[in-house]
């Protein structure tokens, strides 16, 4: 049984010259498309009190004290740093970290206080390197926070500090 016949075999560099022109323009497009794992996301600029505002839980989940995760997402905003960081244990960062990927993983080592410009205080996680930089921010005076916004619990959003600077 004869599997080509001549005219197929008089095909054949015409179609493995297709196929190499084919895969040569896949890898030129794809070389035009940025890498998104390399980008950073942009830091969504917040007012604070009122990003504490449109995330609040429904009374029926905070009466069953759930939580609602979220997709991480970054956000940037003034507050005053309330008291210095305090290292810990968070194991409910990785749990809410781990449901939207198995990637690198940020050291969170510290939680801390920081204060809206209306005067409530929220929580906040604390990774390692921000925690050195929050040691040297003056406490109660306005600070530029860089977060990461990973869920929404009784006392409204639940961030994870990544760096922050003082105001000049």
């Amino acid at each position: 049984m004869q599997l080509f016949s001549l005219a197929s075999l008089s095909l054949r560099p015409s179609i493995l010259l297709a196929l190499v022109l084919l895969a040569f323009s896949g890898q030129v497009f794809a070389a035009d498309i940025p890498d998104t794992a390399a980008v950073s996301p942009p830091f969504e600029s917040v007012v604070l009190n009122e990003f504490i505002d449109a995330n609040q839980l429904s009374a029926q989940m905070i009466e069953k004290q759930q939580r609602l995760m979220l997709p991480p997402s970054t956000i940037q905003f003034d507050a005053t740093l309330m008291a210095p960081p305090k290292a810990g244990h968070f194991s409910l960062v990785y749990d809410a970290l781990n449901l939207w990927g198995d990637g690198d993983m940020p050291e969170i080592s510290h939680s801390a206080f920081v204060g809206a410009k209306d005067g409530r205080v929220i929580a906040v996680y604390v990774s390692k390197p921000a925690a050195l930089q929050l040691k040297l921010l003056p406490q109660n005076e306005l600070s530029h926070f860089y977060a990461v916004h990973i869920y929404n619990y009784a006392k409204g959003p639940r961030l994870v500090v990544i760096g922050a600077e003082t105001l000049h």
